[in-house]
């Protein structure tokens, strides 16, 4: 059976790709292109990132997920979670556990050591990137910033068409994958990194304890993933209450009932279903409450909720998303971030090239979730695998903050529902709303007679290009005889690359 990765890098879908010619298996080379995606991607993620989900399927119908989303400091109270934040430095960041949840996962269900899936990541960062369009555009917006200078070194050069090439290197960050690889992954936890890092947040007035970062393996879990069946789909995704895997399920089976959507009647249908799903979610006493209800009873009465009429402010978050498929079948889907700008946080934990995240402003936007005792924010990561679709198995995810769901919910509707190719059903206009005071559209894949419908259900109908809707969306499908599509965003700049074998 052909193996596939796809990741936000060409050099981190290399990274999976080698692990699996290497005989690893799918979560071996999740791991390893996660890692090496924290190095070849840092506007959008790194080892300092807040965490993510990743979910897995098994050609027997066994799906897991292991769950590393952000969480709050031990001695912050919950009602003082929801304030302003700074937008940069240590004040914004949250204790990382993208390293604990890639471990967990590793030692869950891989084959191979960690000092193995590391290693491609400690030579990007010893030896250089060459940085896509999307690296290039956000080094180039801070090149001049303090963090950029004490963690990057740069060449910049022309190849023989005279195109701009930039190679970027991290010499402390291989210094600080090399001692992770010798003392393994537990050493970033209980090593120097969570003193100087706590340090920084005390000389910034934040109490932050270092127990909160050597206490960090206890937040993550691999627990069963979000599961939802619409016409003989199964979906799976990230857990409902913390991630955007509720919105994504409602928004399926609300254009299954308005199936092929074909038409402009059809889509604005869709949309005032979503403005629904949204606004009785994040509007409504208990609406993120899933702990009662089922999933579908959840849908029937969000689908059922007049749309608030009040606008939200629009969000672009940064993110990074990886599917692999292994020679067995097994499927992986797996997002993580630094927060909601390039970069994260803007500030290395001193001297070790470990870029912090920005995630203390997740907990600013919806309201925090008690799991097991921990404060946890709620993201819209929704990594997910679909089986059955088609007769075929899907993988597919991409960054976008709340328009996540909505973009893999689409491409979902329209390959099931609609007669269209999987790549026709990414390439696509997109479309999101969260109340009737708005509707967002790509006019230009869209066209204008979408927009007269829109405009006949919402009160205000806005236009929006790429960075909105900010790719790259990427799919890997395995169909029931043995074949293998790889599906990538055809969005301007898309800054992803995937891999074959």
């Amino acid at each position: 059976m052909p193996q596939a990765v796809t990741a936000s890098s060409q050099a981190a879908a290399d990274a999976g790709l080698a692990i699996l010619r290497d005989g690893g298996n799918a979560i071996d080379a999740a791991v390893a292109t996660a890692l090496a995606t924290c190095v070849a991607d840092p506007c959008n993620t790194g080892l300092g990132g807040y965490g993510g989900y990743l979910v897995a399927l098994w050609p027997n119908g066994q799906a897991r997920c292991v769950r590393f989303g952000l969480w709050a400091p031990s001695r912050v109270e919950p009602h003082t979670l929801a304030r302003s934040y700074p937008e940069t430095g240590p004040g914004c960041s949250a204790v990382p556990n993208v390293v604990g949840g890639l471990a967990r996962a590793l030692a869950e269900w891989g084959t191979r050591s960690w000092v193995k899936v590391s290693d491609s990541a400690h030579d990007l960062a010893r030896n250089g990137v060459t940085a896509n369009a999307t690296t290039l555009r956000a080094f180039d917006q801070y090149r001049h910033s303090a963090f950029i200078q004490n963690c990057f070194t740069f060449d910049d050069s022309s190849d023989a068409s005279g195109a701009r090439r930039l190679v970027f290197r991290q010499p402390r960050l291989a210094t600080t994958l090399e001692h992770m690889a010798e003392h393994g992954p537990e050493w970033f936890y209980r090593g120097p990194l969570g003193k100087a890092a706590t340090d920084a947040w005390h000389d910034s007035g934040v109490d932050i304890q270092l127990s909160d970062w050597a206490e960090q393996a206890q937040t993550v879990a691999a627990v069963p993933p979000a599961f939802i069946e619409i016409d003989h789909m199964k979906l799976y995704s990230a857990p409902l209450a913390i991630t955007g895997s509720a919105c994504l399920f409602g928004i399926v089976a609300a254009a299954k009932r308005l199936a092929p959507l074909t038409d402009a009647a059809a889509l604005a249908k869709l949309a005032v279903s979503m403005a629904a799903l949204w606004s009785y979610r994040f509007g409504t006493d208990g609406g993120n409450d899933f702990s009662r209800t089922s999933v579908n009873r959840w849908i029937d009465r969000a689908l059922a909720h007049v749309p608030e009429e009040t606008t939200k402010p629009p969000e672009i978050g940064h993110t990074a998303h990886i599917n692999v498929l292994d020679a067995d079948g097994v499927l992986v889907s797996a997002t993580l971030t630094h927060g909601p700008r390039w970069f994260g946080g803007q500030w290395e934990i001193p001297g070790s090239g470990v870029l912090m995240n920005a995630g203390m402003h997740n907990f600013t936007r919806s309201p925090v979730v008690n799991l097991d005792g921990r404060l946890y924010a709620v993201s819209n990561m929704s990594p997910t695998i679909v089986q059955g679709i088609r007769g075929a198995q899907l993988a597919l995810g991409c960054p976008g903050a709340r328009r996540i769901p909505t973009n893999i919910a689409l491409v979902i509707a329209r390959y099931a529902f609609s007669d269209c190719s999987l790549r026709q059903a990414a390439a696509a206009g997109r479309f999101h709303a969260e109340s009737l005071a708005l509707v967002t559209l790509e006019l230009a894949r869209l066209g204008d007679a979408v927009k007269h419908a829109f405009k006949a259900r919402f009160t205000d109908v806005g236009e929006e290009g790429w960075p909105q809707y900010y790719g790259p969306l990427s799919a890997i499908r395995l169909g029931q005889d043995g074949n293998v599509d790889i599906v990538l965003d055809d969005r301007d700049l898309p800054g992803f690359s995937a891999g074959d074998l």
